[in-house]
């Protein structure tokens, strides 16, 4: 009995771990994907001022 336990913990521990992981690598891709449109449109912005300058 204290082996199935021990045993269903661990596949217990073992499936929060992983969807631990996931969540953070998707919380990471989220925040990349925000720098990038911050780069994004900084640099259109930069572009399109630079063309009214011309």
């Amino acid at each position: 009995m204290n082996s199935k336990i021990i045993r269903i913990i661990g596949l217990a521990a073992t499936v929060i771990g992983l969807g631990a992981n996931l969540i953070n690598d998707w919380a990471d891709e989220q925040k990349m994907n925000e720098q990038i449109d911050k780069k994004v449109n900084e640099a259109l912005a930069k572009r399109d001022v630079d063309a009214k300058e011309s």
